[in-house]
């Protein structure tokens, strides 16, 4: 049953509420991203899930902390490379059903599987030989102390008399 909106006759002083025509325009832009959004794939290949892990980086003073997400990459599949002051981890999350005969119709596991790279350039030089990094519950944590040129320095100041 689809309700019609009652219209006044042509010829009628109906008065102007700017409300109205922003109430429609939202309820249509509404229908237009959840038919855009609610897309689902119905037959998909490898390529359809490519995984690309969220990568976050935190500055304190005396060194870069970075956090890459990687949930189901087996540590074997995971590399980090620090080269002229950018890092990069690359790997593999393989898929948990591999072989010949299998077909992925549907997969919403934070982004799929796949190889993948993530790179990001530090600002400032990085002391190498002290880099940690750790793998634990899916989540990568790299710490880069900076090199002793890096790390700011009080000034004292001092006063004529």
């Amino acid at each position: 049953m689809r309700l019609l909106a009652r219209r006044e006759p042509e010829n009628a002083v109906v008065r102007w509420n700017p409300f109205r025509e922003m109430e429609q325009f939202r309820r249509e832009m509404d229908d237009l991203f959840s038919r855009f959004f609610d897309w689902r794939p119905t037959l998909a290949t490898a390529q359809e899930f490519e995984f690309s892990p969220a990568l976050d980086v935190y500055e304190t003073p005396d060194e870069f902390v970075v956090f890459v997400t990687a949930p189901g990459v087996s540590e074997k599949d995971l590399h980090v490379e620090l080269s002229n002051n950018t890092l990069t981890v690359s790997g593999e999350r393989k898929a948990l059903i591999e072989g010949e005969n299998v077909q992925a119709h549907y997969v919403s596991r934070m982004g799929g599987y796949g190889k993948f790279t993530v790179s990001y350039t530090l600002p400032a030089a990085i002391d190498e030989n002290k880099v940690k990094a750790v793998y634990k519950n899916g989540v990568l944590e790299v710490r880069l102390p900076k090199a002793e040129s890096a790390k700011p320095k009080a000034v004292k100041v001092e006063f004529e008399k």
